[in-house]
């Protein structure tokens, strides 16, 4: 099986999921990066998944889908953005060959954003960040996400590694340094970030178990708590 994580533009994720012949793209606004990703593993993708529509996300789908000839799965409710070829309104799992993929709904950064795990992996695309989570500026409403954070991420194995669209980890950090000095945590997870910046690799995943203490939005204990975080965060 294959999982691999590519960085596009200043900080954006993309990823290829691959069992066999069997493979999807997870966000691939730029398709070049996503069709070399593709022939790196010698792959032809049939699907592609959107975790939401923005287009920082979704911006390369279409040509993808006119050369792969694929399949653009998503939410209908961020179709304002980019209209799904198939939506994933009310499904908790999709089969895509030999990928079996869960589905997680949880609006608040969009309307239509979506969780998707895959062995182990969740990719939360911007509604869950490395020691953040995504604004709401965009056709979100934090209260929403509010309630996302609230019921969706305690029912998930704590074990599932985080893989987000964008790597904001180390501007996230110094918040939460900023918001809770004396976090050990967050303050080892930063040297990490940086070290491996330094380095010229990618920050390693963090396990959600692990993100709820360095990620105080996972931590808020309530939506308005959560949502008085949230606009803190923008100010800061």
């Amino acid at each position: 099986m294959t999982f691999d994580r590519h960085r596009y533009g200043e900080n954006n994720y993309l990823y290829l999921l691959a069992d066999g012949e069997d493979a999807a793209l997870v966000d691939p606004a730029d398709p070049e990066v996503a069709l070399a990703a593709a022939r790196l593993r010698g792959v032809h993708p049939r699907w592609i998944l959107h975790t939401h529509g923005h287009p920082d996300h979704s911006g390369g789908s279409a040509r993808l889908r006119g050369e792969l000839g694929a399949e653009v799965i998503g939410h209908a409710a961020d179709a304002a953005w980019f209209p799904p070829d198939r939506d994933l309104a009310g499904t908790t799992e999709i089969v895509l060959g030999r990928l079996l993929i869960r589905i997680h709904p949880a609006p608040g950064h969009t309307p239509g954003s979506v969780l998707l795990e895959w062995q182990g992996k969740l990719l939360t695309g911007d509604t869950l960040f490395w020691s953040g989570c995504g604004n709401c500026r965009h056709g979100g409403d934090p209260a929403r996400l509010a309630a996302s954070f609230r019921t969706v991420f305690p029912e998930l194995d704590p074990r599932l590694e985080v893989h987000p669209g964008h790597d904001y980890a180390e501007a996230n950090l110094k918040f939460v340094l900023d918001l809770e000095p004396s976090n050990r945590a967050a303050a080892g997870r930063l040297a990490a970030v940086r070290a491996a910046r330094t380095a010229g690799r990618e920050p390693v995943a963090t396990e959600l178990g692990e993100e709820e203490l360095v990620n105080p939005f996972l931590r808020a204990g309530g939506d308005e708590p959560f949502v008085g975080l949230r606009g803190r965060r923008d100010r800061w």
